[in-house]
Parts: C-alpha cells; structure tokens; sequence
C-alpha cells in the first residue's frame, strides 16, 4: 500500500494535469459553441469551465491536506480531500442541472446546429482526453476523495463527448434535435454520480468508523507484536481520509510499568505503520473480561 506521502504526490500531479485538460478542453468547447450552435457544444464547455475551476480547489486541497499537524490543527489537516471532493459533488451536480436546462431550452427553441465536420473532432478528442485521465484516476481512487472525483468526473465526460459524437451522425441523417435529446439523459447521470460522490465523501467528514473487517485487520496487526495478548479497538474514527485509533491492549500483569510503557509504544509504532492509520492511543492494561471488539466506536469502555 502506498504511503501518505506517495500517495498525495500522485493525488497532486494528477489533478494538475485535470487542471491543464480541462482548461484546454473549455477553450476550444467554447469556440465551437460559438462558431457552430451546438448545444452539446455549450453543455461540455460548460461542463469544462466547471471541471477546471473544481479542479484548482481539489489540486489546492491535496497541498492543504499534506501539510504537518500545527498548533491550530493539531490532527493534521486530512480533512481538506474530502472537502474538497465534498465541494466537487457540487459543482457536479450545478452541471448536471445546466445541462438539462441547455438542452430543454433546445427543444423548445428548435435550433438547428451547424453541423460542420469539426464537431465530432472536438467531441472525440475530450472523450479521448478524458479517458485517459480517468484511466490514471482510477488507481488510487478508494483511497483518495480528490482522485475518486477527478475519476468520476472524467467518466461522466466519456459518456457525454461520445453521446455528443453519436448526436452528430444522427443529425446528418436527418435527426438534428438528438443532439439536444441525447443530453438529457446525460444530464440525469451527472446528477446521480454527483450524489454518489457525496454520499462517498461525508462519511469522512462526520468522522465515521472504518469497517468491522478492517478493525478486526488493525487489531491482528496489534496482536502480532511480542507481548500483546489481546487487543481491542474501543474507538477508531476517520480524519478526513485518515483514521484516529484508541485501543486497548491487553498483556501479562506481572510486567513492568517500564516494560508496559514500551510494549505500548511498540504497538503505537506498528499501527502507525499502516497507511490510513494517523493517530493511535494505547492503553495497557492487564487481562479482563471479554470485550466485543465489533461493538459501535462511541461506546464507552473502562479499562
């Protein structure tokens, strides 16, 4: 698994090559547009606009989010990604709605769009373009929200541009208002992603627990240390994309107060290890009654 730092890296070229794409893509979209008439022209020119400006926060927020913990944020700033991403469902969803209103407008005004040969050129090359950058989001995206929004929204441009492609042919042969029709669908799953993306996203934010698979995985990474005969996470909560851990870990009685200092140190250490792990507190303790280590993170257990 990566380490935060390899990972942020990645999250960070990747989104200013988003960046550098789509400011191209709306450029050249709006021309089109312009010279042309089409209203998937405006709709994916619009889409771009949104894209790059969405783009700029997410690329910020990886900076933001890579910075050390300080006085004013002492558990470091993990939190910016999600926001970020939080923001980008937004700005997603803003689209989707514009492109429904661009493409109704259409239909009820009967336009009929210059069908000159550039505008399958320009679709396929954001199509194009976009699929590449969704294809070098993708690794990583479950780990990053920044990387998981670049990715869906990429997908989303795939589906668009080649529609747009598609709506062009058609109305060669005589069906021009498919250019309008074939965004409404479009403009119907850009939405629903949007919504995926944020239901995705504030899971982070509110500081839910990880799975009961992976703290059942965290606690067998404790157990393995010498020493540890049981230990059990009585709390485990996500910052921003990283987890803060209390456990409580469980060995002989008759150590030391010194030797249960480094056994928890120890334990401290190797948890610390794991990628998604950022903050641990352990608890040594000597052996007790059994504990559910599956029961709710708010739970309050004495040690």
């Amino acid at each position: 698994m990566p380490s935060p730092s390899q990972g942020s890296s990645a999250a960070n070229r990747i989104a200013l090559l988003a960046v550098a794409i789509s400011a191209a893509l709306t450029a050249l979209l709006a021309w089109v547009y312009v010279r042309f008439d089409s209203q998937l022209a405006l709709a994916q020119a619009a889409d771009s606009f949104s894209d790059t400006l969405t783009q700029v926060v997410l690329a910020v927020s990886v900076f933001i989010a890579a910075r050390p913990a300080d006085r004013d944020h002492q558990f470091g700033h993990q939190r910016a990604e999600p926001i970020a991403a939080l923001v980008a469902s937004v700005m997603i969803g803003v689209v989707s709605i514009e492109v429904l209103r661009e493409s109704i407008g259409a239909l009820l005004g009967e336009t009929d769009p210059d069908l000159h040969w550039s505008l399958p050129a320009v679709f396929g090359a954001k199509a194009l373009s976009k699929l590449f950058l969704a294809w070098v989001s993708r690794r990583g995206s479950d780990e990053s929200p920044v990387l998981r929004a670049i990715h869906v929204d990429s997908r989303n441009d795939v589906a668009l541009s080649t529609l747009a492609v598609g709506g062009y042919f058609a109305a060669r042969h005589g069906y021009e208002s498919l250019d309008a029709w074939l965004a409404l669908p479009i403009g119907l799953w850009i939405g629903w992603s949007a919504i995926g993306l944020a239901r995705e996203t504030l899971p982070l934010l509110m500081g839910e627990a990880p799975s009961v698979e992976r703290q059942h995985q965290l606690e067998a990474v404790a157990e393995s240390i010498e020493g540890v005969l049981r230990a059990v996470l009585l709390r485990a909560q996500h910052v921003g994309t990283e987890l803060d851990l209390d456990v409580r870990v469980e060995a002989d009685p008759s150590i030391t107060l010194e030797e249960a200092r480094r056994l928890g140190s120890h334990v401290e250490e190797r948890l610390l290890e794991e990628a998604d792990v950022s903050h641990v507190m352990v608890h040594v303790a000597p052996p007790s009654e059994p504990v559910d280590s599956a029961a709710p993170a708010d739970q309050d257990q004495s040690e």
